[in-house]
């Protein structure tokens, strides 16, 4: 008993020492040049989140905001003792009002950054004449979701198109399963071309948000819409460097689906 008791006092002792050395660090440390400049100038690096704008049933996303986290930076640069920007270390700060908790509002683009997305409802037979082409946004119907299509297409962002365009649990079950095991991306959204409420609560009880997309057709409806966060769905592939090429033009950025729609 003596023993176990010994044993006792000796971890106790060994945990206030260590309580004890790291409020001492900790007071030393508030104390140190250094940290009081980082606490004086956090305020000049931080950048205001943009809350998602919000009209009715749609939504377009936010924009994270950043935070100097003043201990990990004070830990990167406390070796050398002096402050450098370059070794800030930041926190993200997330919209109060986000897509994480507006899942029942349609994405009708992405937010106000100069990038667009390309989306193609793929023919599985087609696939050669994109297949070089990177950061599509590819929807495969149902029937062509299986594992030697995912895996050969998969260098490509992937979602379910339902049973051309129509949804049912039973089908996201199935596909969404696939999507997740094989490709390189999580199946996160669902794509209507127009609103409609049954299968927006069937997709957001398999926790996925729906797009609308904000420009539907080929060049020339690009040319006439083309905007920051454009959710383009092409009619075809006809021509399609032709498109890239012009958007690029324009200063955007093509980027996949899930890439436009982080906040």
């Amino acid at each position: 008993m003596k023993k176990i008791i010994k044993i006792f006092l000796i971890l106790c002792l060994v945990c206030f020492s260590f309580f004890y050395t790291d409020k001492v660090m900790k007071l030393l440390n508030k104390k140190d040049p250094l940290m009081i400049t980082l606490n004086n100038i956090k305020e000049e690096y931080e950048i205001l989140p943009v809350n998602a704008i919000i009209e009715e049933d749609t939504i377009i996303p936010g924009i994270k905001g950043l935070e100097v986290n003043i201990e990990k930076s004070y830990e990167e640069m406390k070796q050398g003792g002096v402050f450098r920007e370059e070794a800030l270390i930041y926190n993200n700060i997330t919209p109060s009002s986000s897509l994480s908790n507006n899942k029942d509002k349609y994405i009708v683009k992405g937010s106000n950054k100069k990038e667009v997305s390309l989306i193609i409802i793929l023919n599985i037979k087609d696939y050669d004449k994109i297949k070089n082409i990177n950061n599509l946004t590819i929807y495969l119907n149902h029937k062509d979701i299986n594992t030697n299509n995912i895996k050969n297409i998969k260098d490509k962002e992937i979602y379910t198109y339902g049973n051309n365009g129509e949804y049912t649990k039973e089908i996201l079950d199935n596909d969404n399963t696939l999507i997740n095991r094989l490709s390189n991306n999580k199946s996160s959204y669902c794509l209507v071309t127009e609103k409609n409420n049954i299968y927006l609560n069937i997709c957001n009880s398999k926790d996925m948000m729906v797009i609308i997309p904000n420009i539907i057709g080929n060049y020339n409806e690009i040319k006439n819409n083309l905007s920051n966060g454009s959710i383009i769905l092409l009619e075809n592939t006809d021509n399609i460097k032709l498109i890239i090429k012009y958007i690029n033009s324009k200063g955007y950025n093509i980027v996949p689906l899930s890439k436009l729609l982080t906040e």
